[in-house]
């Protein structure tokens, strides 16, 4: 796995888990810092993490990642609506 990319999935996970941030205000919070992520690195990052949580067993985190998958989506929504081009970040 890419070292920045899992950097990022470290992030993501202690807004959610320790900081106890939604998810869109996770996302919302990365991409306001002054080393902000491409906004699709981070809804992907978002995504990857919600597939580990899934995975783990416990009924409180296979919500959090239900909720994770809803607000991605809505997440990705919001970023077409305000004009960002649904396209890869450049290498």
């Amino acid at each position: 796995m890419d070292q920045k990319q899992e950097l990022l999935e470290q992030r993501i996970t202690e807004r959610l888990l320790v900081a106890r941030q939604s998810p869109h205000d996770a996302l919302r919070d990365l991409i306001a810092q002054p080393d902000a992520p491409d906004p699709m690195a981070a809804v992907f990052a978002l995504t990857t993490v919600a597939a580990d949580m899934a995975g783990w067993g416990e009924p409180p985190l296979e919500r959090l990642a239900d909720q994770c998958f809803s607000e991605a989506a809505l997440f990705i929504c919001e970023l077409w609506a305000a004009g960002y081009r649904l396209e890869p970040p450049p290498e």
